[in-house]
């Protein structure tokens, strides 16, 4: 009998310099799954749509979001898995004992220092990999999310499986719907911790009394829940949406400064009965519904068979990213301006290639002339 093998634990680097994220995956990329992010900004990005990252490498000095910046949003973070993954931060000859004993007080757990070998990596990612996945598989036993009491996403594919499995059976209508709090993390960076969790609570609260017996319903990320709704097909899961999409537009929550109401984004699946589906295949239609949802300008509620037309939100420069893509190009490091940059970049930059064109012109027409004076 061959033995399972075992997922690599996943693990994320975050630093702004491109030499140190292709070191550190040559160093780890054998034993684990690499995510490398080039600020904190898209590394926090990653963690909030990643659930398997179980330990994260972050340097400390970076733009958009800084190394501090981002410890401090994944130790406040609102979800109890986020805020306890074991984060080391890689510090450069330039951060003094103070500023460690700062980031330290901060939440930090560990230290490594730069240039590092690979043996220093590799150590601190297998102890806090092992670790942290001690912590998931306890979570996992529960079954039940701690903030809103209801199911996990473990307990999700478990009970919701059993429903696909007597549906598929009995030949019965299932479907699948995907939930998202919109704007979740601008409320979170705006009110605090305190805020966003009464919203999450809330939120799983309405869900729940809305919920037939026969319901299942979960959070499966930060400010996501799923509900798998036995014996509805599609005509009923729009009937269920909007009755808990209404209740939850009436909320109202009081930050102390003012109040603020929530919206959803919504994905939702409901395949003709007797297609040829698995539980997870719904699961995926339904997530794929809800990024749709998220990407449309237009449209809150999708469902997967529907065609939608997303269109993108358009890339907005600042001055600042002007800036900092200058001060790349002085500094050598040209591959670290982002692409959606390089057209802005060179749109500044062309009147100053006109004038050394201008220049360069110039200097050949008063070689020509001497030449001509010449003869």
């Amino acid at each position: 009998m061959s033995e399972q093998v075992a997922e690599k634990p996943e693990i994320l680097l975050v630093d702004d310099s491109k030499v140190i994220r292709i070191a550190g995956r040559k160093m780890l990329e054998n034993d684990y799954i690499i995510h490398l992010a080039e600020d904190g900004l898209v590394g926090w990005e990653m963690l909030q749509s990643n659930s398997a990252i179980s330990v994260v490498f972050s340097d400390l000095s970076m733009p958009n979001l800084n190394g501090m910046e981002l410890l401090e949003n994944i130790r406040s973070s609102s979800s109890d898995y986020i805020a306890n993954l074991p984060v080391i931060i890689m510090t450069g000859h330039d951060d003094s004992e103070a500023m460690k004993q700062v980031v330290f007080d901060a939440g930090a757990t560990d230290f490594i220092s730069k240039p590092f070998e690979s043996i220093d990596l590799l150590s601190r990612a297998k102890a806090y990999a092992r670790l942290s996945q001690k912590v998931v598989e306890l979570e996992k036993r529960t079954g039940y999310d701690k903030l809103t009491g209801l199911y996990n996403a473990n307990l999700l594919e478990e009970q919701g499986g059993k429903a696909f499995s007597f549906s598929d059976r009995h030949k019965l209508a299932i479907s699948a719907v995907y939930f998202e709090i919109q704007d979740f993390q601008n409320c979170f960076l705006s009110y605090g911790k305190k805020v966003a969790q009464h919203v999450i609570i809330a939120v799983g609260e309405r869900l729940r009394k809305a919920m037939r017996e026969e319901d299942i319903a979960a959070r499966i990320g930060v400010a996501k829940y799923a509900l798998i709704l036995p014996m509805t097909n599609r005509q009923k899961a729009e009937i269920v949406i909007e009755r808990i999409r209404t209740s939850i537009n009436k909320l109202v929550f009081d930050t102390g400064k003012e109040k603020i109401r929530v919206s959803f984004t919504t994905g939702y699946a409901a395949p003709d009965i007797g297609s040829e589906l698995s539980f997870e295949e719904l699961l995926e239609q339904a997530d794929d519904a809800l990024q749709r949802a998220i990407s449309s300008t237009t449209e809150q509620v999708i469902c997967f068979d529907d065609e939608v037309e997303v269109i993108e939100a358009p890339v907005i420069i600042t001055e600042q990213d002007i800036e900092q893509a200058f001060s790349h190009i002085l500094d050598g490091n040209f591959y670290q301006i982002p692409e959606q940059h390089l057209d802005a970049v060179m749109e500044r930059l062309s009147p100053f290639m006109q004038y050394i064109e201008n220049q360069k012109d110039s200097e050949t027409e008063l070689e020509e002339a001497d030449k001509n004076i010449a003869l």
